[in-house]
């Protein structure tokens, strides 16, 4: 399942520099394909304008009305703000079927 565009979406994690617990909401603004920073290569991507800060990637990002886990933040961009980006969790299940395979 891919989030809907407006979708509102929480993504919660423990951002560099703090403590305690950040939760940052928005609405997903593009669904499209995307090159992940720390990989390379380009795969399904969702686009946020929740904040994704340093430190708070790889932290769930949760449907608003439902809490359902819809992907995991894990990159923003420097460049612009209220940008953020999402696995989605399709991506990540295949990953995962990937991982459990070999």
């Amino acid at each position: 399942h891919v989030p809907e565009l407006q979708q509102s979406v929480v993504v919660v994690g423990f951002p560099t520099g703090g403590d305690n617990l950040c939760v940052t909401a928005g609405v997903v603004s593009r669904v499209d394909v995307h090159e992940y920073a720390h990989s390379g290569f380009s795969l399904l991507c969702v686009q946020i304008d929740a904040a994704v800060n340093a430190g708070n990637s790889g932290g769930p990002a949760l449907r608003e009305d439902s809490n359902k886990v819809i992907g995991v933040a894990f990159q923003g961009r420097e460049d612009a703000e209220n940008v953020g980006y999402i696995i989605p969790s399709s991506v990540i299940r295949h990953f995962l079927s990937d991982i459990e395979r070999n």
